[in-house]
């Protein structure tokens, strides 16, 4: 840590327009924990240990911090893609201190200057193959309770349609044509997109959405949400499912067919498996991708597959 870069509260009437608070405040609600953590992390590391991050002088951080934040974050062994999340968050952080004219825009342009680490990591998650999507929507068939009913439709729509957890938990009835298999999200960086699935998986969802609306008291409103929160005993609140709850569905319907799978499995395997079965464009066209190297990243085709490929190139 710099020496100029003492730990005390911000000058007064920083409070009110906090660049922490800002940044914090234009990022989606399902983002706003994640990089609340990152910041407090990379504040620990950087000696600020015994301060919560709205008491940081963010403002008064300068180039050398972030140098060493970034060694730190190295030494410590974390991946290249680790260490751009932290410096972005501290960039974001930096940029509404400058908006405050808290910092001179030629000390932004230096804190902006310093790069996170280099260097990439093999991709890593599972591709879910159709046969293994199938034997999850049986277990799930398999199971009486309404949790049954309601993990196919998660699944389904996940591994259906590739959109992301978050993005599931936000879903509102009024985003969905059914005629048209379309679901209108709300995806990183507050934008609007259209999705499809296929015709089994709004099949999945919709038995689901009739099973919930058949166990309502007589004359009450549907929920304008798609999945429920299910309490022990099969009781079906009318509270919204979390990401931790995804989390937990894809762990405990993997566990019962001997896998282990993570929520952003499904989303691989959908974009591998357009990959295979279309192409490498189409494939970014769905996944909302604006670089199609992102969406190569999520080729995660077994050792097998790339093997055989290259078996055919025999004389």
């Amino acid at each position: 840590m710099t020496d100029l870069l003492q730990p005390h509260c911000l000058p007064a009437g920083a409070h009110e327009a906090n660049p922490l608070t800002l940044y914090l405040a234009r990022l989606a609600p399902s983002s706003q924990l994640t990089m609340r953590y990152v910041l407090q992390d990379a504040a620990d590391r950087l000696g600020f240990d015994e301060l919560n991050i709205d008491e940081i002088p963010w403002h008064q951080l300068q180039p050398a911090d972030v140098v060493a934040l970034v060694a730190a974050l190295r030494e410590d062994g974390y991946a290249p893609n680790t260490s751009s999340l932290y410096v972005n968050a501290v960039r974001g952080v930096m940029n509404e201190a400058w908006r405050l004219s808290l910092i001179s825009q030629d000390h932004l342009l230096k804190m902006r200057s310093v790069k996170a680490m280099g260097g990439t990591r093999l991709a890593q998650g599972r591709n879910l193959k159709r046969s293994l999507i199938q034997e999850l929507m049986a277990v799930c068939a398999a199971d009486p309770r309404p949790q049954g009913l309601r993990d196919a439709a998660v699944i389904a729509i996940l591994y259906g349609s590739g959109m992301r957890k978050s993005e599931s938990v936000n879903l509102e009835l009024g985003q969905l044509d059914f005629s048209e298999r379309s679901l209108r999200v709300t995806a990183k960086g507050n934008k609007q997109l259209v999705k499809y699935a296929p015709t089994w998986a709004f099949a999945k969802l919709t038995a689901w959405l009739e099973f919930r609306r058949s166990q309502l008291p007589e004359g009450q409103a549907d929920d304008p949400f798609l999945f429920n929160r299910i309490r022990r005993g099969s009781h079906i609140t009318r509270e919204r499912i979390t990401k931790h709850a995804i989390y937990y569905i894809a762990r405990q319907r993997g566990a019962q067919v001997g896998v282990k799978i993570m929520p952003h499995d499904f989303r691989r395997s959908f974009i591998t498996r357009v990959i295979e079965e279309h192409d490498l464009s189409i494939a970014q066209k769905l996944a909302h991708h604006t670089n199609i190297q992102t969406t190569a990243n999520y080729d995660v085709r077994d050792d097998n597959e790339r093997r055989r490929a290259i078996d055919r190139f025999d004389l």
